[in-house]
């Protein structure tokens, strides 16, 4: 079996020009990027140009840190510099980002972005601090679910014309789409990035292969085996051709899935502990809130391996090489 990985090509984000450009000012000044007296927004700025020539999707990837910082200077009405990021800054901003309702997990993300950004800038002579890498999120308990199978099948069979008999037709269409795209990728174990690729030429009878676009890895699902419903599969997958149901971006689909999972009724109250400025907060959330693209994964992982599969096996469904990180989607309270 061949399993060679075809690296997706795509178009090159600078010109010729702009290269040839860029050797002859070289030439001229060995220091092309000195980012000594720049902001601290300006040298994100600057990492963005830079690494986006190799990587087109860097700037929307770092879109939140960027959005949090800027409402952070708006609201202090500061101009932050680099060298403003110590241990003490890391403190504040993980409070001023828990005040704003977001979760330990998208805030690491962004501190880790950030981190990642001044060890670029270091090489560029952006004035730092020696404690800028000192960042430690504090634990909390994960608010990541997985769904049941039942709950899956449950999702599957909702019966979006009858419930949204009185919303517009365009309306009933996005939100079975929705419905369909979120249960396949329950079937499939991919990403959300990585469903919206789903093509023809990624199946092969009840083989289903693509190259992850996070990872570079191949994943590869036995859809007859390890799907938690083959007849749901093969039934939304010739339904849209083979192609993904649903093709947005993830902020848009995951708003409207929480509106689906409202309305199919998952309210069950899950307990969530979790710790904000020192302290611990217990809270009670109906579990169609806690809901997002990556619970269908999460659920595909934590449905098999319930099931008593291979975990060596469900790597390859998943594409993951790192058994630690494939632990941490298997959730034992479902």
């Amino acid at each position: 079996m061949n399993t060679a990985i075809h690296i997706k090509q795509e178009a090159p984000a600078a010109t010729v020009e702009d290269f040839r450009a860029y050797l002859e000012k070289s030439l001229r000044d060995p220091f092309t990027i000195n980012l000594k007296d720049l902001s601290l927004m300006e040298v994100i700025k600057a990492c963005k140009k830079a690494k986006s020539r190799l990587h087109p999707n860097y700037g929307s990837s770092i879109s939140g840190l960027v959005h949090n910082l800027t409402l952070l200077e708006s609201e202090y009405h500061v101009t932050l510099q680099p060298v403003q990021v110590t241990d003490v800054f890391w403190g504040y901003f993980i409070a001023f980002c828990q005040g704003r309702g977001l979760k330990c997990s998208t805030i690491e993300t962004m501190c880790n972005q950030l981190r990642s950004i001044l060890n670029w800038a270091v090489k560029y002579n952006a004035v730092v601090s020696p404690t800028y890498g000192d960042v430690r999120v504090p634990a909390a308990r994960n608010q990541e679910i997985a769904l049941t199978a039942d709950e899956v099948s449950r999702i599957a069979y909702f019966d979006i014309d009858l419930f949204y008999a009185d919303k517009r037709k365009d309306f009933r269409e996005t939100m079975r789409r929705v419905r369909d795209m979120f249960v396949l990728s329950c079937m499939l174990f991919q990403r959300h990035s990585d469903m919206v690729r789903i093509s023809p030429s990624c199946f092969d009878r009840n083989k289903f292969r693509i190259t992850q676009q996070k990872t570079g890895n191949l994943a590869v699902v036995n859809i007859d085996k390890y799907a938690i419903d083959a007849k749901t599969t093969y039934r939304i997958l010739e339904m849209y051709n083979y192609e993904a149901p649903y093709k947005s971006s993830i902020g848009n689909y995951n708003w409207h899935l929480h509106q689906l999972m409202k309305d199919v009724g998952l309210d069950e109250p899950v307990r969530i502990e979790e710790k904000r400025n020192g302290n611990l907060v217990v809270e009670n959330i109906p579990k169609w809130k806690l809901v997002s693209s990556h619970t269908a994964r999460r659920t595909a992982i934590t449905v098999n391996v319930m099931r008593g599969h291979n975990v060596h096996d469900l790597k390859r469904c998943s594409g993951h090489t790192d058994l630690r990180v494939f632990d941490n989607y298997v959730r034992d309270d479902v």
